[in-house]
């Protein structure tokens, strides 16, 4: 018999009380792993699923140099001129 087998038929002799306890204890199992398989993503794929809802028109409209001109975005500074 494998241990779901045996779950249920240990939820089959339980009182409600306990199956309601069991199943909130299920519920926070899931969550909890689905969280670590999460977290052992590399961070580039969190990354890619974070935007993956954007269109690619509006990715296309985005800066390409925010790393290197980030004080002009986020405080409005002149941009920055490098020379080669």
């Amino acid at each position: 018999m494998t241990t779901k087998e045996k779950l249920i038929q240990e939820i089959e002799r339980s009182p409600d009380l306990v199956v309601e306890e069991l199943f909130d204890f299920l519920l926070l199992t899931r969550i909890k792993h689905h969280r670590q398989q999460e977290t052992r993503k590399p961070f580039w794929m969190f990354i890619e699923e974070l935007i993956s809802d954007i269109p690619q028109e509006v990715l296309n409209t985005m800066p390409t140099d925010g790393a290197e001109q980030h004080d002009h975005y986020l405080y409005g500074s002149p941009k920055r001129s490098y020379e080669s």
